[in-house]
């Protein structure tokens, strides 16, 4: 994968980086005859444990970061534990599973903040907005003075009800605490874009991109690349647009689909259908549960079998383009 010059490990390096040093400690825990020093190299030991089960998860490895965080000691790791607990099984598709965890965490920890976060995350996750909103509003009140995430999460929530007006002052405190965060600058983008000022969202992509080139990763990288082809697109910019989607493809082949979706998307509205179904291809081999992909691939197939119209309306190459654009980022993030 490519990512320009990127400064952070990325999560295959990190899993294996954390996997040696839990063996290094484990040998040394064996090695140590003195208590102290042995009830030391545990805790470090579970430390380590916590970290490698994250970056598991960020390499899609649910199970084994599932299995390694359920050896940790309750009494001592009970909070984060149920939060990343949760997140393993959200991954494994377990939400009840995974809402009992954090129920069961909430009795115990009733002013954690992580885990109000993660109920309020999950609830998005099934599509129940206005329930998250409840829970982010709850982290609110137990957050500490520099975390992120609740705010974050609720204006994702309420974006996912429409309520872009309400979602961009949130946002723009967030960006007056953390001006050197792009993501908050791309989601304030979103939010212009949505109330109907592409040429102000395309300024703040812009200025996002600017920030990540100088710390770039993955996640926010894909949300800036898909949001600047979104905005070239709404401004009729058809080579910028195509141009951008390229470029982030390029950059980052393996982490979303959607950027095979852009790219497919600006090659159809330049009128290259068989060169946007080589792109649709090669998603579907990169993301093969991706339902969406395959769909929209299927039908611009049946059009390029058919080219002089047939059954199809005349908006039929319309509707695939739309298909194609409305295909949006996940957002929103635990801490």
């Amino acid at each position: 994968m490519e990512c320009g010059e990127r400064k952070k490990s990325e999560p295959s390096e990190m899993v294996v980086a954390l996997t040696e040093e839990c063996h290094r400690i484990e040998k040394k825990i064996k090695e140590t005859s003195s208590h102290r020093a042995k009830r030391n190299l545990k805790m470090e030991l579970c430390d380590l444990k916590m970290g490698l089960g994250w970056w598991l998860m960020d390499c899609k490895r649910h199970e084994e970061a599932l299995a390694l965080m359920s050896t940790l000691p309750w009494r001592t790791w009970g909070e984060p534990m149920c939060n990343g607990i949760s997140r393993a099984l959200v991954g494994m598709g377990c939400f009840d599973e995974a809402k009992q965890v954090l129920e069961k965490g909430l009795s115990r920890y009733p002013k954690s903040y992580q885990l109000w976060v993660a109920m309020g995350v999950l609830q998005g996750d099934l599509g129940n907005h206005l329930e998250s909103l409840k829970y982010f509003e709850t982290a609110l009140k137990f957050a500490p003075e520099e975390s992120w995430e609740a705010s974050y999460n609720k204006v994702v929530a309420l974006e996912k009800l429409g309520a872009h007006q309400d979602a961009a002052p949130i946002l723009d405190d967030l960006i007056r605490r953390f001006p050197g965060n792009p993501k908050f600058i791309l989601e304030r983008g979103c939010s212009a874009r949505e109330l109907g000022y592409p040429a102000e969202a395309l300024q703040y992509y812009q200025r996002a991109m600017e920030l990540w080139e100088q710390d770039p990763d993955p996640v926010t990288g894909v949300g800036i690349y898909a949001e600047l082809c979104s905005a070239y697109m709404d401004l009729g910019h058809k080579r910028e647009a195509m141009e951008v989607a390229m470029e982030g493809l390029k950059r980052l082949p393996d982490e979303d689909s959607v950027l095979y979706n852009n790219v497919a998307a600006t090659f159809l509205e330049m009128g290259w259908k068989q060169e946007a179904i080589e792109v649709l291809r090669r998603g579907i081999e990169k993301f093969p549960r991706d339902e969406e992909l395959k769909n929209v691939f299927k039908d611009l197939e049946e059009d390029m079998d058919d080219p002089d119209g047939g059954k199809k309306p005349p908006l039929f190459g319309l509707l695939l383009l739309t298909a194609l654009m409305c295909k949006r980022i996940k957002r929103g993030r635990r801490p």
